[in-house]
């Protein structure tokens, strides 16, 4: 067996090269020609924004909601009297959105 390759198999390395990388390119490519559709579930609750998983009031643990439809928050407890889940809604605030076009006073 000789050290030295005869040009028929450099030629086919070098095809054999060259196909690789096209199939690579086309693979690295492809997201940016033909980008992948987002699918985005249809959801009863969608409007609901979790503001924080980690609130307390009045010592309970809690989660901290806000529906965008109207500005409220929700305070809904992960600690019932029976142990772990979620307690009735409680209305915290309103944010009031419709000030937030207006200028700042005194300015």
């Amino acid at each position: 067996m000789s050290i030295h390759q005869t040009p028929a198999s450099d030629r086919t390395r070098n095809l054999l090269l060259v196909a690789i990388t096209l199939l690579l390119g086309i693979l690295a490519i492809r997201p940016y020609i033909e980008p992948s559709r987002i699918v985005q579930a249809e959801a009863r609750f969608d409007h609901v924004n979790v503001l924080s998983t980690g609130w307390m009031r009045n010592g309970r643990p809690g989660i901290l909601l806000m529906d965008r439809r109207n500005g409220n928050v929700w305070y809904m407890g992960t600690q019932t009297e029976k142990g772990p889940g979620l307690s009735e809604p409680q209305f915290v605030l309103r944010v009031p959105f419709e000030k937030l076009d207006q200028a700042p006073a005194g300015q």
